[in-house]
């Protein structure tokens, strides 16, 4: 009799606990629902959600997967819909790669590097429900060219890129896109800073009437991760498209083949920046900035395992010059 009321004493506190971390979530991530219906579905999604993250981070204490979860802004949505999020974001990151090709003759790769030390990376930025982490990735690159020319870090629009470099460049906007494609928008074009055209994180009709910044060209890196080390050593972050579909709930760790996560070409299906790496032990891993907002992750960054092809890393990357 004793084990069965502590057992159902057990079980209430879960209850209640989950209701509070709910609570909790929704003002942390100001989630309002359109009616009761709605909200009684996506608290049930979010137990499921909250369950599983308690099961893998079990399995985590027990050294099993590499990278904790924790309680995100996906964390209301069902896998499936967190999957149509990344499918509108993979228009186009299947395309073939379209500028030149770095030469990585001559070039020793640093042991490791993080170009946060060196002021080349701005703060972490929220694409929100939009699709548009390739236009952050793309951004992400250009800001740290300008920093490796001029020793002055600005924030780029990425809405400039949604609005403007749209289907004559291959991109849809919220509804996916390329770096390369972006590249070559701003090579024509050039492109505004985020104080002159804010993120406003839907579609909208180009503004664009100057710019402050112009490229002249963009490099692709061969599909091999000594050769995209050495890019990142000696010219700066990289953009890069990987398989996200094991992020929305990671916490901190080192994401890898336990994950699950795709590494076919195919699957690839998010765009990312590459800002260093890293060795610990016997681990090798990659620094990736987001565009997921601060609270996900690491301050809005992950650790993805090196020379492995992790998630389909190596496959799309590249950099702009100016």
């Amino acid at each position: 009799m004793k084990l069965l009321l502590v057992a159902v004493l057990v079980l209430v506190a879960d209850a209640l606990s989950v209701k509070e971390e709910w609570q909790q979530f929704k003002l942390d991530y100001g989630k309002t629902y359109r009616s009761l219906v709605e909200e009684k579905l996506r608290f049930s999604i979010f137990q499921d959600n909250v369950r599983k993250i308690k099961e893998h981070n079990g399995e985590y204490d027990k050294g099993v997967v590499s990278y904790a979860m924790k309680v995100t802004q996906f964390a209301d949505m069902t896998e499936r819909e967190f999957m149509d999020l990344l499918k509108t974001q993979s228009k186009g990151l299947k395309s073939l790669k379209t500028g030149e090709v770095f030469d990585s003759t001559g070039i020793e790769a640093a042991d490791s590097i993080d170009w946060r030390e060196k002021g080349a990376v701005t703060e972490v930025k929220n694409q929100l429900r939009c699709g548009s982490c390739w236009a952050f990735s793309a951004v992400g690159a250009m800001e740290g060219q300008i920093f490796l020319k001029n020793g002055s870090l600005e924030s780029l629009s990425p809405q400039n890129l949604v609005d403007c470099a749209t289907s004559v460049y291959n991109n849809d906007g919220c509804n996916g896109g390329l770096m390369d494609n972006a590249f070559q928008y701003v090579i024509k074009n050039g492109i505004e800073t985020e104080q002159k055209y804010p993120y406003k994180g839907v579609d909208e009709k180009c503004r664009q009437k100057e710019h402050t910044h112009k490229f002249r060209k963009y490099l692709d890196i061969d599909p091999d991760e000594k050769d995209i080390a050495k890019a990142l050593s000696a010219r700066g972050p990289i953009s890069a498209a990987m398989e996200a579909s094991r992020l929305p709930f990671y916490s901190h760790g080192i994401v890898d083949g336990k994950s699950k996560c795709s590494n076919h070409p195919s699957d690839l299906n998010h765009g990312v920046l590459l800002v260093g790496y890293q060795t610990e032990g016997d681990d090798d891993y990659w620094i990736v900035k987001n565009s997921w907002g601060t609270d996900w992750g690491e301050q809005g960054y992950f650790k993805l395992r090196r020379n492995v092809n992790a998630c389909g890393i190596k496959y799309v990357t590249s950099f702009p010059q100016l």
